[in-house]
């Protein structure tokens, strides 16, 4: 058993909404493990609702999510949760059963979980829809995997981490970004583009113009 699933197994985790948390060594137990896993830490982090989950496994495998790096203190001026909110809205019920949306603090020594839950409440996120924080230094290496490339803080100004949505199907390992200024209907759109769909069902059928009458 590795140190992170012995940490979140001696915290008691609570029962997150529609995640299924792996409590034994069984592989059965255990999330699949995507085409992508090697590239984000499998750091434990704490939601909103005071529970623990280990990032990857717990949060990513095989759903598909939309993830953004926000704090309390640059909401009003990025705003991301905010527009994920007006996103939201749009996706309906699809949220914590097709779709989950995770907002990550980069100032996890001010927002604790009692100030993201109080944030949470305000914004109206539903089910589905997790604040996470931990440690500084694991949420920052989070926020520096999700945005490889300009995202990082330099001279104490955030990059785009705080501009951008992380879209993906991490099942396929399928991502991409946007705006989160962008129309919500855009971004919504963009969301099905990655959505799992169910293969058609019965034989095949011609595709093509209609067959020639003689």
């Amino acid at each position: 058993m590795n140190k992170d699933r012995r940490e979140l197994i001696t915290a008691g985790a609570a029962a997150l909404p529609g995640l299924a948390l792996g409590m034994t060594d069984e592989p059965c137990e255990r999330p699949a493990r995507g085409p992508d896993a090697h590239h984000f830490p499998n750091h434990v982090v704490v939601t909103h609702e005071g529970a623990r989950a280990l990032f990857y496994d717990d949060l990513l495998a095989g759903k598909t999510v939309v993830i953004h790096c926000m704090s309390l203190a640059t909401e009003p001026v990025y705003r991301t949760a905010e527009a994920l909110a007006r996103v939201q809205r749009l996706v309906g019920d699809g949220l914590g059963r097709d779709l989950f949306f995770y907002s990550l603090t980069v100032d996890p020594e001010r927002d604790t979980p009692k100030a993201l839950r109080d944030f949470a409440a305000r914004r109206g996120a539903g089910p589905g829809w997790l604040f996470l924080t931990g440690e500084t230094a694991v949420m920052h290496e989070l926020r520096d995997r999700l945005y490889q490339g300009g995202a990082h803080v330099h001279d104490g100004q955030p990059g785009c981490s705080l501009a951008l949505l992380r879209y993906g199907n991490a099942a396929v390992g399928l991502w991409g970004s946007v705006p989160a200024k962008a129309d919500p209907a855009w971004i919504a759109q963009r969301l099905s583009w990655v959505q799992a769909r169910d293969l058609p069902q019965g034989p095949p059928r011609r595709r093509g113009p209609a067959p020639l009458r003689a």
